[in-house]
């Protein structure tokens, strides 16, 4: 390219962009967008569709409003299933959903009644690695500890990762995991730890150990086996990741599916007929939110990690896991269905 092409080249550029941000002021001002969560108020999600409400329409053209509405039912499947199917799809109905539910589809279950390939991702606040984790005083160090001695592992029940992540080990490495059910929740789980009760806690998100437990991480109470995620953890980097055990091709398929649930636990969409151009303005407002210091400083007070997993990056992962061989799928399928 000549260097009298280059300015010619940058203008049509930034024609461009401001105009993408002009259309976009000219649509969303005065509109209110909807946040549809998947869960009921107070938890999680709903937490976190709350923060965007409060600081996302300032980092729009047009500043729009913006309301929270809970659609509890099924995991999140109802939301998804809502969105996909009803209402608006223009721009001013956004979606919170459980990343299990972006996989249903993928693995056939009949409740999902959506394409996750349709879905406009426009990010999530951050990855969510689940670790394995014993007591200090049980005598396992390692994973290869667990394929020789049987660890009693506390969970919540079938379908949860503290059910799954388990079985999965022993399926495809040969852990030796006796999970013990009826665990209402995580704290639960962790107190049963605690007092002897079970042994260890698989499938334990990382950000809620270090909201509520980071004194157990600090003071060496709990030891680190292996973490289920596909990119390390930046602040767990001598732990190992689950698939990097597995012998065979298959088993570290099956595992890295399972795994790809970290990168999309907190998906933030639109639905599919809204258009790109709108899509690509509410991802690009969505990356200046988690960057702004008063988002920043609220996220810090409910303490929410904030490390953005870009839209553009879950797009292109729910597009490989739709490319999944189907005798890996049954695999997983299988461990999900165990009891």
């Amino acid at each position: 390219m000549g260097l009298k092409a280059i300015p010619a080249v940058a203008g049509a550029l930034l024609l461009c962009l401001t105009g993408t941000a002009a259309t976009a002021q000219d649509f969303y001002k005065g509109k209110r967008i909807d946040i549809v969560v998947g869960f009921s108020a107070g938890g999680g999600y709903d937490l976190a569709a709350r923060l965007y409400a409060k600081h996302y329409g300032k980092q729009i053209p047009g500043e729009p409003g913006f309301i929270v509405s809970n659609m509890p039912g099924a995991g999140s499947m109802v939301a998804a299933n809502t969105l996909a199917n009803t209402g608006a799809q223009d721009g001013t109905r956004l979606g919170m959903i459980t990343g299990g539910i972006i996989l249903a589809p993928i693995l056939g279950d009949p409740q999902a009644k959506f394409d996750s390939r349709q879905f406009h991702y426009i990010g999530g606040r951050a990855a969510e690695p689940s670790v394995c984790v014993v007591w200090h005083t049980v005598p396992i160090n390692s994973m290869a500890d667990v394929v020789n001695r049987e660890t009693v592992v506390g969970s919540s029940g079938p379908g949860s990762r503290t059910f799954v992540f388990p079985k999965a080990l022993n399926a495809l490495l040969g852990t030796k995991w006796k999970t013990v059910v009826g665990y209402p929740g995580g704290a639960e789980t962790a107190a049963a730890m605690e007092k002897g009760e079970t042994e260890a806690f698989c499938g334990w998100a990382w950000g809620t150990i270090k909201a509520r437990n980071a004194d157990w991480v600090r003071d060496g109470k709990i030891k680190f086996l292996t973490q289920f995620t596909l990119t390390k953890a930046p602040d767990l980097p001598n732990v190992p990741m689950a698939h990097e055990f597995a012998k065979t091709v298959e088993a570290r398929q099956a595992i890295e599916f399972l795994e790809s649930d970290a990168a999309l636990a907190w998906p933030f969409f639109a639905p599919p007929g809204t258009p790109i151009e709108r899509v690509q303005q509410l991802r690009a407002s969505f990356e200046a939110m988690l960057k702004d210091a008063d988002f920043l400083a609220d996220a810090a007070k409910q303490k929410l990690d904030i490390d953005i997993v870009k839209g553009s990056e879950m797009q292109d992962l729910v597009a490989q896991l739709y490319k999944t061989p189907a005798p890996v799928l049954e695999t997983v399928n299988k461990i999900m269905k165990m009891e």
